[in-house]
């Protein structure tokens, strides 16, 4: 199971807070070892919107993500910036170059 995530900032001052706390998830994740998740994030063109893929092994990689702590540091931080929700989609994966 993957996600595609769409975030939508209130303001392009809140571009650079994004960006670290986005940082600071993924260090969370990998301090708190959390498997069976693939995070990455991208910007955009317009600093107010980012996209970022979640691929999950399996429902308990997914579960280790949303359970984890970093996770919720993140929601903390960045819930306040975002102008709505986190537009989430169900993807699957048709190809890739990755091994």
């Amino acid at each position: 199971m993957s996600l595609l995530v769409r975030y939508t900032l209130k303001s392009a001052d809140d571009h650079d807070h994004q960006v670290k706390a986005m940082d600071a998830l993924v260090a969370g994740l990998k301090s708190e070892g959390v498997n069976g998740v693939n995070y990455s994030c991208f910007t955009t063109g317009d600093p107010t919107e980012f996209v970022g893929v979640l691929e999950f092994g399996d429902d308990a990689g997914k579960n280790a993500f949303l359970q984890s702590a970093a996770f919720d540091k993140y929601k903390s931080t960045v819930g306040p910036t975002f102008a709505n929700p986190p537009q989430t989609t169900e993807i699957s994966a048709i190809a890739s170059t990755r091994g």
